[in-house]
């Protein structure tokens, strides 16, 4: 018997090291084409001096790293919050949904970044806009893969939960949260990263913290190579949050385990 689909600590092994061996292939090229044609440092900097750059300042990058990641933490908290509460307001009511899921559309196209001044003048010069910048990026995946979730749940267990007089409530916590486990899942995957691109972004409008207030400063200096590794921090803080995301999702999988009346998603092959 073997579980179906379920990768093994092996193949994720071997997907890493091939991973990261195409990346050092890549920065070695990178790196000989850049020295051969005598580019300007300025221009554009060799991932030597780049990776020289962050390793010769780590507290520099840690300080404005643990900024960006309180904000685009803070940010994706309430994206969830407010994606959740969307959801279960549109699943229950065809009027809110009508009502409310025109407006989240419509509010993808607005630039997030033309509302920064307006939001400065609204809240201040703290860390507050960024949040709400963060927020908004994040939100509409999460808003619709929770729509979606909690839309998938089995309408047969609805329905015998109604037959026993279920309230909403209990139909909303034992029945259609836990089926909208995997689609939950799947929006924070990309809330996160969206969340951390809002707080990058957010710190280009102005403030004296951030990675992205660090880039912004390092283009002005003409210090490439400094810019550089701002956005190579970013990059690797954005994959760690989708990686770290992703084990959370393996290590709490409820919808993994047996569901109500005895269902189970988890399958077996023989």
């Amino acid at each position: 018997m073997t579980r179906a689909n379920h990768p093994t600590r092996s193949s994720l092994l071997r997907n890493a090291a091939a991973t990261t061996g195409i990346i050092l292939s890549l920065t070695a090229i990178v790196e000989i084409v850049v020295r051969a044609t005598g580019v300007a440092t300025f221009i554009f900097p060799a991932p030597s001096m780049v990776l020289a750059s962050l390793l010769g300042s780590p507290g520099l990058f840690a300080r404005h790293a643990l900024v960006t990641l309180g904000e685009a933490g803070a940010g994706l908290v309430v994206a969830a919050a407010a994606a959740l509460l969307f959801a279960a307001a549109a699943v229950h009511s065809r009027i809110l949904d009508r009502m409310l899921t025109p407006v989240v559309v419509a509010s993808q196209t607005i630039p997030v970044i033309a509302l920064a001044p307006l939001l400065v003048l609204w809240f201040g010069y703290g860390s507050t806009p960024r949040v709400v910048i963060c927020a908004l990026i994040a939100f509409f995946p999460m808003a619709v893969t929770s729509l979606e979730g909690l839309r998938s749940a089995d309408p047969r267990l609805i329905l015998l939960l109604d037959s026993v007089g279920a309230s909403r409530w209990d139909v909303f916590w034992r029945v259609r949260l836990p089926g909208a486990g995997p689609f939950l899942a799947a929006g924070a995957r990309a809330g996160v990263t969206l969340s951390l691109v809002g707080a990058v972004v957010a710190e280009w409008t102005g403030t004296d913290r951030g990675l992205g207030y660090l880039v912004l400063s390092a283009n002005a200096r003409l210090a490439t190579a400094q810019a550089f590794a701002a956005v190579l921090v970013i990059s690797l803080l954005g994959l760690g949050a989708y990686g770290a995301t992703g084990l959370l999702e393996r290590r709490i999988g409820w919808w993994r385990q047996p569901a109500v009346l005895g269902r189970t998603t988890s399958k077996e092959t023989i």
